[in-house]
């Protein structure tokens, strides 16, 4: 069911990109129009479709090893080795839980 509700959203049409000169003269990227929501899902949907069927980028895709955190996230660390969806939320919680439980170790 989820997958059918990807590909319906997917099917709405995204955010149109277009060239625009800046003052400098150099060529950037803007949007034709202000999106609405359905041209942003659209595009996060679409993103997710070239996600789930490379198989490539889908076996990038990790569970945080976090306590508790059902996050699912994209590691494209240079080793492939990356544990936590945030080194500075999950990754830090665990730190911290191996330090007390080391110094508990060394009062006992």
């Amino acid at each position: 069911a989820a997958l059918e509700r990807v590909n319906l959203i997917a099917r709405a049409a995204p955010p149109a990109p277009r060239a625009v000169r800046t003052a400098d003269g150099t060529l950037v990227r803007a949007l034709h129009d202000e999106p609405g929501c359905p041209a942003l899902l659209a595009a996060v949907a679409r993103d997710v479709v070239d996600l789930l069927t490379d198989p490539a980028a889908r076996g990038c895709l990790r569970q945080c090893e976090g306590d508790n955190c059902p996050i699912i996230y994209l590691d494209t660390s240079r080793g492939r080795r990356r544990r936590w969806c945030s080194s500075e939320v999950c990754g830090n919680r665990e730190r911290v839980a191996r330090h007390r439980r080391r110094a508990a170790l060394a009062r006992a």
